[in-house]
């Protein structure tokens, strides 16, 4: 009898492996994003960092320094929901402290796209990894024109 139950428990196990085929989620597939991201210019000191953070989800924190001040700030996260990923933007001082979802448009390999065209500006936030660079773009329409700003970082981390 041990004779058949061992060809059948491991038929059982190729079946349950296949089912589960082990494909990152979509979270999973914007590791890219993950690490300490920097753009050194004459206006001032960019830096983001994205890490890791509780129930799956990734977070990040974004400055904007001149000198010795910082004038910007804002956090991210990036969470999986059971329809698609969302991007959860909070500035300081704007939306009253609640955060700003923007929800997953496009996923490519190294590209993200998050829309949210209920939002002032921007209504469209782009994520793209081209090597050691993370280009983040804001775009949308602004004052009735469209507009798009680019912020090009390396990796440092």
């Amino acid at each position: 009898m041990n004779r058949y139950i061992t060809p059948g428990f491991c038929i059982a196990l190729l079946v349950v492996s296949a089912c589960g085929s082990g494909e990152k989620s979509k979270l999973e597939k914007a590791d890219w994003l993950l690490g300490s991201w920097e753009n050194n210019s004459e206006q001032g000191k960019m830096s983001e960092t994205w890490v890791k953070g509780d129930n799956d989800m990734y977070r990040a924190e974004t400055y904007f320094v001149i000198g010795t001040d910082t004038v910007f700030r804002e956090h991210s996260e990036l969470k999986e929901t059971d329809e698609t990923l969302e991007c959860a933007i909070t500035i300081q001082d704007q939306n009253n402290g609640k955060p700003i979802v923007f929800k997953l448009t496009k996923q490519e390999d190294h590209k993200l796209v998050f829309e949210n065209p209920k939002h002032d500006f921007p209504q469209v936030i782009t994520y793209m990894h081209e090597g050691d660079s993370l280009i983040a773009e804001i775009s949308g329409k602004q004052k009735g024109e469209f507009a798009k700003e680019r912020f090009a970082m390396v990796r440092v981390k």
